[in-house]
C-alpha cells in the first residue's frame, strides 16, 4: 500500500512540473508575436534565463541595417522593450 501511494505521489508531481512548465507561449509564438508589431528580419530568439517570469528575447535587423531587441512575456505573448 505504502509503495503504491509513493508512486501515485511521484506521478503526481512529475505531471504537474510538466505542466507548469509548458505554461505560457513557446519562442516560436514569441518570434510570430514579434513579427506582427515589427519589419525586418529575426537573427536570434531565446528565452532569458532567470528566476523571473519566463521572457524572450528577440533580435532584430530592421530596414536599414539597424538592430534592435525587443522582449516578449512568456505569459501572455505581450511585446515590449526595455
Amino acid at each position: 500500500m505504502i509503495k503504491q501511494c509513493l508512486l501515485i505521489i511521484v506521478f503526481l508531481f512529475t505531471v504537474s512540473s510538466n505542466v507548469a512548465w509548458s505554461a505560457g507561449i513557446g519562442v516560436e509564438r514569441a518570434v510570430k508575436n514579434v513579427k506582427k508589431q515589427y519589419s525586418g528580419k529575426v537573427l536570434k530568439a531565446e528565452r532569458i534565463k532567470s528566476k523571473g517570469p519566463k521572457v524572450f528575447k528577440v533580435k532584430l535587423l530592421l530596414p536599414g541595417g539597424r538592430v534592435k531587441n525587443v522582449f516578449v512575456d512568456g505569459s501572455t505573448g505581450k511585446v515590449f522593450e526595455p
